[in-house]
């Protein structure tokens, strides 16, 4: 009778033990870093892009403890939004000073031979083989009225072809994509859901402004001024709000 009443406390107490979480690692500080990313971060093999102000910077982590600065590439003015394409890394800079497009697969800054007219000041997102490209808040680069759509490319060859119709999104400060999906930051409206078959805005969480829109699996993260939001887009035309994270 003893072992059989030994077996049951054991069974009783291992899922306890398993359920604990581990003690917590250690942290501690490796490396600094003397440069400031301004238009995020774009990581490529060994290789980490920043922007530095007026500047591309790449830096080699084949030792992560040690980061070393390889190369610099000077924009002529700050980047707005950088992106990794098939092994070309796409800075978009700011003020009128257009988009540039570098080949990366060897880790240094090298012409890609790419031409992608995108007009300048703008905000780029990728996906797949498809740009959404969309005016600053405020500017109009290529002489259309400004602020009122998105602009759709596919990106074949050197050259991108426009797609003949455009997304209705006014004063977008910030914008993320799935497959069918765009969600768009306006500065007026707050976050619209937009369906890429019919090209109109689903759903609106007219309080919600973002600066910042990331997409990690399921799950869409919002930076506002006040707090970091993050919503379930399991159901990509109907995203729930779970969590936030005040500033």
């Amino acid at each position: 009778m003893k072992k059989i009443y030994i077996l049951y406390i054991f069974i009783l107490i291992v899922p306890v033990l398993m359920a604990v979480d581990p003690a917590p690692a250690n942290l501690s500080y490796i490396a600094s870093s003397k440069s400031v990313a301004q238009a995020g971060i774009v990581v490529n093999g060994n290789h980490l892009y920043i922007a530095d102000n007026d500047a591309v910077v790449n830096y080699d982590l084949s030792q992560p403890a040690t980061p070393v600065e390889t190369g610099r590439e000077n924009l002529s003015m700050t980047a707005d939004t950088m992106y990794l394409y098939n092994n070309n890394l796409v800075v978009c800079r700011d003020n009128y000073y257009g988009t540039v497009v570098y080949d990366v697969s060897s880790g240094g800054f090298n012409s890609s031979g790419f031409y992608w007219q995108w007009s300048t000041c703008n905000k780029v997102t990728l996906y797949g083989d498809k740009a959404f490209v969309v005016d600053k808040p405020g500017y109009s680069c290529n002489g259309d009225n400004p602020d009122d759509h998105v602009r759709m490319y596919t990106l074949t060859g050197n050259n991108t072809t426009s797609i003949p119709t455009a997304l209705a999104a006014q004063n977008v400060n910030a914008f993320a994509v799935t497959e069918n999906t765009v969600y768009a930051s306006m500065e007026s409206q707050g976050l619209g859901v937009i369906d890429l078959a019919t090209n109109l805005v689903k759903t609106t969480f007219p309080d919600k402004v973002y600066y910042s829109l990331q997409i990690g699996g399921t799950k869409l993260y919002g930076r506002s001024k006040t707090s970091l939001d993050c919503y379930d887009i399991s159901n990509p035309q109907s995203p729930k709000l779970i969590s936030q994270l005040s500033n």
